[in-house]
């Protein structure tokens, strides 16, 4: 936490105790999606920045290098003024009283424990009852393969692979950014995921353009990448039936596989732990893509796969939980 002893003064509240009772809240509450349609939203106010930089920049009249060169300033000015936010809102959490409020606001509205973690349980739950539409219904909202041609097997195993990725993107990451620069680093983190959803994918217009806001990407999760790994292969030791030593084994073995290897540590840890097959070939609406599998055991994933998979989640979670609280009482 690097920031922190500039910006805050003797008395203010510990940023670690911030982000641990905003976890603990997000347990019971999930991401506060109440006022997420509000202008002032953060997240509404990143995308509308993103969205004028992409209408003022990036014109098909350009050539590939103007868009690329364009793309890197929008990239650069957009996490310049996520940083200036970031620091801002930790100023004033640490000098204005009860103003640490309103920062533990912002964590709940950019962390996600149970958002996803409950999303998954009715698709448990559906499948459970065989209920295959229910679950179908609760896998689109997740994933953008086609759901109408989704059996019971490949919801199972994409609901699986949603838990695993977004342990990363939703969780590990973002505290891992929050720990080492306070709200700042948490800030460009979050700036640096959505350019990616907005305009860093290899489409005609953004292949360029949105180039740098890609490998930004790669870049914030590769370091909370290599830590889920350990951490899912920990959490496996407290799960019924799950596999630690394969689940390193996988890691190693299928780390490389997956078009993000980002993404692919968790889903090898996931595939190891339960012996199973994620990710492979997969329809989308227009096409299908084929995709290596990861992992040597059984793609037809079942949802007592997936209960167990959530039991890893979770007890990955309150890892994550514990590890905050060492840093606190060490600090």
């Amino acid at each position: 936490m690097l920031l922190f002893g500039i910006l805050s003064q003797s008395g203010s509240v510990t940023p670690l105790i911030l982000l641990l009772i905003a976890l603990i809240i997000n347990v019971y509450t999930g991401r506060l999606t109440f006022f997420s349609h509000f202008k002032g939203h953060p997240i509404n106010t990143l995308e509308r920045l993103i969205e004028w930089f992409n209408l003022k920049l990036n014109r098909e009249t350009r050539s590939p290098i103007d868009r690329a060169i364009r793309g890197c300033l929008a990239s650069i000015s957009i996490l310049f003024l996520s940083g200036i936010f970031g620091l801002s809102v930790t100023w004033l959490s640490h000098n204005l009283p009860f103003a640490w409020i309103f920062e533990i606001m912002l964590l709940l509205i950019l962390l996600d424990q149970r958002n996803t973690y409950k999303a998954v349980v009715k698709i448990n739950t559906a499948l459970c009852n065989h209920s295959i539409e229910s679950a179908r219904l609760g896998i689109a909202d997740l994933t953008t393969e086609s759901p109408e041609k989704m059996d019971s097997f490949s919801i199972a195993r994409a609901a699986i692979e949603v838990l695993a990725t977004s342990l990363i993107t939703g969780l590990l990451a973002p505290v891992f950014w929050y720990t080492l620069f306070g709200f700042a680093g948490l800030a460009i983190y979050h700036s640096a995921t959505v350019m990616n959803i907005k305009i860093g994918h290899k489409t005609y217009g953004y292949q360029d353009f949105g180039f740098v806001a890609n490998r930004l990407n790669a870049i914030v999760l590769f370091i909370p990448s290599l830590l889920a790994g350990p951490l899912i292969v920990l959490a496996s030791f407290f799960v019924p039936t799950a596999s630690p030593v394969k689940s390193f084994k996988c890691i190693l073995k299928n780390a490389d596989k997956f078009y993000s290897y980002n993404l692919s540590i968790a889903l090898s840890a996931f595939a190891g732990a339960f012996n199973l097959a994620l990710a492979g070939p997969r329809k989308f609406t227009k096409k299908t893509k084929n995709e290596p599998w990861i992992g040597g055991g059984t793609a037809k994933a079942t949802h007592q796969d997936l209960q167990k998979s959530l039991y890893l989640f979770a007890t990955v979670c309150l890892i994550n939980g514990l590890l905050i609280t060492t840093l606190i009482w060490f600090n």
